[in-house]
C-alpha cells in the first residue's frame, strides 16, 4: 500500500511518497520499505510521474517501464502536460516488447477477482442463501442495473467483444472449480457461463477498478506557467486494449482562479481528516447516529396519546433521507467554509521549501497513525520528496538510493 500526497500552487509542485509496498501471497501479506514511487518522467523537462497501488503491469515492474519511455522521450518536450501523457499511453500501446505473450494468467486472475467481489456483494445482500438458484437473477440485475450507473470507457472502444467473450469463455470452468470449493457449490459451466462472461465483460467496458495502478503525470508543458496534475488508473490488457481511464476527480489545474490543491492518493484517510478538521469514518458515522435519532425521536411523537390522523399520517411518511442529504450538505459547507478554503488560502502562499515539508509531513502523519494504531502497518519507509518548479525543472528533496551514491559517481555522470 501507498500514501501520496501532492501540492501545487503557482510556485510550483511538491509530492511526497512513501516507500511501503506490500507483498500478498496465498497464505500470508509481507510489507517492504524499500519501494521507489516518484520519476523524472523526462531528464531534461519539468515533468514527473508517481506510481501507487499495484507497482507493477502485467508481470513488469512499472518502474522498467517508465525508465524505457524516458529513454525514448530523450530530449524531446510537449506543449502541454496532457500532451505528455498521451504520448506515454500511445507508446504503451504501440511498444508491447515488455508484454509477455502469454498475459492469459493476469486476465484469469482479474476476472476470478471480479467474480469473487460479485459474489461477496451477493451474500453481503442476501445473506447465505441459496446460490445455485438465487446467483444467476443477481447477476442479471448487476449487469442491468449496477454496472451502467458507471460511464463506459474510451480506452476499450474498438474491443472486439464476439473475440473477447470467447476468450473469456475458458476461463469459466476453473473459476467455477474454485468458487465451488470455497462456497460449498455445485455451479456447472452450462447454468452460469454465460452469465459470469457477460457480467466481467460489462465491468470490463466501463469504469469500475477493482484492481489497478495508479498513475500521476505532475509538472508542467512548454507552453504552461502553472502546474498540472493528471492522475490515470491503469489496469490490463484485453483484446490487444490498454484498459485506463483518466480519473478527472482527482485532477489538478493551477490557475488565476484556482491558485492551490491538494491531492491524496491511495490511502487518503489521514490526510482528509487534516484537510476537512474530521476524519470521514467519524463523518459517516455521525450521519448514521443522527438519522438514528430522527427515526427514534419521530417513533416517540407518535406515541403521543391523542395525537391527529393527519399529524400521525404525516409522520408515516416523512422521508428520513431527505433530512440526511439535507444535514451532509450543511455540514459539507460548513467543513468548506470553516477548514477547507482557510487552508487553501494558506497554502497558495507557501514557497518551494513549505510545499516540499507540508508533503513530507502529510505521508508521515500517515504513517504515524499506522505506526500507533493496530493496523497494519502499510504506511513506512524513508519518504521521497521532489519539487517541480517552471524555472529549475525537477528537484529532489529527499530521495533513497539502493546504493552508496559515493562510491558510484559513473552513475550521476552518465545519467545525461
Amino acid at each position: 500500500m501507498t500514501a501520496v500526497a501532492g501540492i501545487l500552487n503557482k510556485q510550483g509542485v511538491a509530492i511526497a511518497a512513501d516507500s511501503a509496498v506490500t507483498i500478498s501471497g496465498p497464505q500470508n501479506r509481507k510489507v517492504y520499505n524499500s519501494a521507489n514511487k516518484i520519476f523524472t518522467l523526462s531528464k531534461y523537462h519539468p515533468v514527473g510521474i508517481v506510481i501507487y497501488n499495484n507497482a507493477q503491469f502485467m508481470g513488469v515492474p512499472w518502474e522498467i517501464i517508465i525508465k524505457e519511455y524516458r529513454k525514448k522521450l530523450k530530449n524531446k518536450s510537449f506543449s502541454t502536460l496532457y500532451e505528455y501523457k498521451v504520448d506515454f499511453f500511445d507508446w504503451m500501446k504501440d511498444n508491447k516488447f515488455f508484454i509477455e505473450e502469454e498475459t492469459d494468467s493476469f486476465l484469469f486472475f482479474d476476472f476470478l477477482s471480479f467474480t469473487q467481489a460479485m459474489i461477496n456483494e451477493f451474500l453481503k445482500r442476501k445473506g447465505q442463501k441459496d446460490l445455485q438458484q438465487d446467483l444467476p437473477p443477481f447477476i442479471d440485475d448487476y449487469i442491468s442495473n449496477e454496472i451502467p450507473k458507471h460511464k463506459k470507457l474510451d480506452s476499450l472502444k474498438s474491443i472486439n467483444k464476439n473475440r473477447t467473450l470467447s476468450e473469456l469463455k475458458k476461463f469459466v470452468p476453473k473459476i467455477l472449480s474454485i468458487l465451488n470449493e470455497n462456497l460449498n457449490t455445485n455451479f456447472k459451466p452450462q447454468h452460469i457461463e454465460n452469465k459470469l462472461v457477460e457480467s466481467y465483460y460489462a465491468y470490463l467496458t466501463h469504469d469500475q477498478f477493482l484492481q489497478f495502478t495508479g498513475l500521476i503525470f505532475i509538472g508542467f508543458g512548454n507552453s504552461e506557467i502553472f502546474p498540472r496534475l493528471y492522475p490515470i488508473n491503469v489496469s490490463i490488457v484485453i483484446d490487444s486494449n490498454l484498459r485506463y481511464k483518466d480519473d478527472e476527480e482527482n485532477s489538478a489545474i493551477i490557475n488565476n482562479v484556482n491558485s492551490s490543491c491538494i491531492r491524496p492518493f491511495a490511502q487518503t484517510d489521514v490526510i482528509d481528516t487534516i484537510l476537512q478538521g474530521i476524519s470521514p469514518e467519524l463523518n459517516y458515522l455521525s450521519s448514521r447516529v443522527f438519522v438514528n435519532f430522527i427515526r427514534e425521536f419521530t417513533d416517540e411523537i407518535k406515541l403521543i396519546k391523542n395525537m391527529p390522523t393527519q399529524v400521525l399520517h404525516h409522520m408515516e411518511n416523512l422521508k428520513i433521507d431527505k433530512y440526511l442529504e439535507k444535514y451532509q450538505n450543511q455540514f459539507n459547507t460548513v467543513v468548506k467554509q470553516r477548514y477547507v478554503q482557510p487552508l487553501m488560502e494558506a497554502v497558495s502562499q507557501l514557497s518551494k521549501e513549505d510545499l516540499a515539508e507540508m508533503a513530507e509531513s502529510l505521508v508521515y502523519l500517515t504513517y504515524l497513525k499506522r505506526r500507533f494504531t493496530m493496523a497494519e502497518e502499510s504506511v513506512g519507509g524513508p519518504v521521497d520528496i521532489a519539487v517541480i518548479t517552471k524555472g529549475d525543472g525537477f528537484i529532489w528533496i529527499k530521495r533513497k538510493h539502493y546504493f552508496d551514491p559515493k562510491l558510484n559517481q559513473s552513475f550521476f555522470q552518465k545519467y545525461f
